[in-house]
């Protein structure tokens, strides 16, 4: 039998390595080691994962810090002794090529020079680094120039670029990076190996929105579009929507839900693992997503709709950067910011004909998600490196 050589792969994720994208790497084969990297103050939990997990202190792990290496070196996202770290590692797997680790990795070939960098994207707002910055209406030259020049060294050093939707592709090519280091990389859905206990059951219908609670989520569009929906139908009482999630709109939007009467058809739920929300979506009449269109940030891709959309569970959503391209026929689209057109969605929903072809339409959609696909796909990108 041939002996096949074991790849140790670094995942870095910053201040954003989490069970949903980081539990594709759990399973790649005997033959692949991965390693996490993240920072101290990293955004979401990480206990789901099966790997091992390097905390590293971080520029983003306060926000005087955080102000100082983003907003006036240009440095976001930097961990400290990361290209140390990386002396062993034969792939370090980064993301976005704007974030200042990415450019760590290709700093660390210089010690450890058969070390290939492999980046995923999902970034897709072009234009971003004309608005990001704050106080001004403009940003500096010097900024961008800082920022320009990062982005221009990682599409020079980073070996291959894995966007996750042809929107980030495209986004890639504008900054310069040759088609030839551009593959196109669909992220997965891993399925549950246990059944997690439904709560939100009841004798009617749950739909669940899954978001961080903040204002880019359209959080407030989906409360007023579903208000505006209660009001057109019969048998309200018969429509729960269940939010989970956390964030800093939290509590204005619980006091919205409770000046709008609504306190009988909405739950908040609160923070909930990644495995036991997948779980939820089984059960689930449908997922509202709400995401708006911000001078610096659109919808780059939404495990939410992805793992909805794998699990049967239609989804009712915006037309926000790649949420099109993902959702495809499994969702019926409003426009961002309108939550009169959210209702008519919500009860286009309710036509058992509509509905039928939407459940239809996931298990086709759903299949792009496959996570033995992807798995496959990413053990042998980093063989052919």
């Amino acid at each position: 039998m041939e002996n096949k050589k074991k790849i140790k792969v670094a995942l870095v994720r910053g201040d954003s390595l989490n069970a949903w994208e980081g539990g594709m790497w759990s399973d790649l084969g005997s033959e692949i080691e991965v390693e996490g990297f993240c920072s101290k103050k990293n955004l979401y939990p990480i206990t789901d994962l099966k790997f091992p997990v390097n905390i590293l202190r971080s520029s983003t792990d306060c926000r005087l810090q955080n102000f100082y290496y983003q907003y006036l070196k240009g440095k976001y996202q930097q961990l400290f002794g990361l290209e140390k770290k990386l002396s062993s590692f034969d792939i370090v797997h980064t993301a976005e090529i704007s974030y200042y680790f990415t450019l760590q990795a290709v700093n660390a070939k210089k010690s450890n020079p058969n070390l290939k960098v492999v980046t995923t994207v999902w970034d897709n707002s072009f234009g971003r680094f004309e608005h990001d910055y704050p106080f001004l209406g403009k940003p500096p030259v010097f900024w961008k120039n800082k920022i320009y020049k990062i982005i221009k060294e990682n599409a020079a050093g980073v070996d291959l670029f894995l966007p996750v939707t042809n929107y980030s592709a495209e986004l890639l090519r504008e900054y310069g990076v040759p088609d030839k280091k551009i593959k196109i990389l669909t992220p997965a859905v891993q399925k549950n190996k246990i059944k997690y206990a439904n709560n939100f059951k009841f004798d009617g219908d749950v739909y669940l929105m899954v978001n961080r609670l903040v204002k880019e989520k359209g959080v407030y569009e989906v409360v007023y579009g579903w208000k505006a929906y209660l009001r057109d139908i019969k048998q309200k009482e018969k429509k729960k929507l269940v939010i989970i999630g956390s964030g800093k709109e939290k509590r204005c939007l619980e006091e919205l839900v409770v000046s709008l009467g609504l306190k009988e058809n909405v739950i908040f739920a609160g923070k909930m693992l990644n495995s036991e929300v997948r779980s939820l979506y089984t059960d689930a009449k449908a997922l509202i997503l709400g995401s708006l269109v911000t001078p610096l940030w659109q919808e780059q891709f939404g495990y939410v709709l992805a793992e909805a959309v794998t699990a049967g569970c239609p989804v009712v959503c915006t037309f926000s950067g790649a949420i099109p391209e993902v959702v495809g026929k499994a969702g019926l689209f409003f426009s961002p910011g309108n939550p009169l057109e959210l209702k008519d969605r919500l009860k286009d929903l309710d036509n058992p004909e509509i509905y039928l072809t939407l459940k239809k339409n996931c298990e086709e959609v759903g299949s792009k998600f496959e996570y033995e696909k992807f798995k496959r796909s990413l053990s042998e990108i980093y063989r052919d490196l």
